[in-house]
């Protein structure tokens, strides 16, 4: 397990690559983000865009693909994901496009309401087959101290 006190900063991990399936990208959509562009393959034709896969499923796949890399190394004493900010969508993410992550904690501090935790800040970035970022953003979590652990 990987403590407050084991995470080092500035060191990028990759996650394998997933390619965007056109069904799987309608559908999401249609369950959650129902915006022509997302789910009409003939309305998109006038979209200055085309049909482009929904910022939501975006960031799900992103957050999925971190929590893999996370999984793959030794696991943290996460405690609470205490919440993602700075999002942003440079391009475009389009059925049958091929993406994969990077991470890595860019931040850590103490907790000062709860001295027994720390809370980390991490930059999750998606990029597409052309090396294109797709998608960035900040994550905050909270973690167990080992110094903290009972003896």
């Amino acid at each position: 397990m990987r403590y407050f006190e084991d995470i080092v900063l500035n060191q990028p991990k990759q996650s394998r690559q997933v390619v965007l399936d056109k069904a799987d990208t309608i559908s999401f959509a249609k369950a959650w983000d129902p915006q022509p562009f997302h789910i009409d393959e003939q309305a998109a034709e006038d979209w200055p865009l085309g049909l482009t896969a929904s910022g939501l499923h975006t960031v799900a796949i992103a957050i999925k693909l971190a929590n893999e890399i996370s999984k793959a190394h030794e696991p943290s004493a996460v405690v609470a994901g205490l919440g993602w900010d700075n999002i942003r969508f440079p391009v475009p993410v389009k059925p049958g496009d091929t993406v994969s992550c990077t991470t890595q904690v860019i931040n850590k501090r103490e907790s000062q309401s709860k001295p027994d935790l720390g809370i980390t800040t991490s930059l999750i970035e998606l990029f597409n087959q052309r090396d294109e970022k797709v998608l960035s953003l900040t994550t905050s979590t909270m973690l167990m101290k080992k110094t903290a652990l009972p003896t």
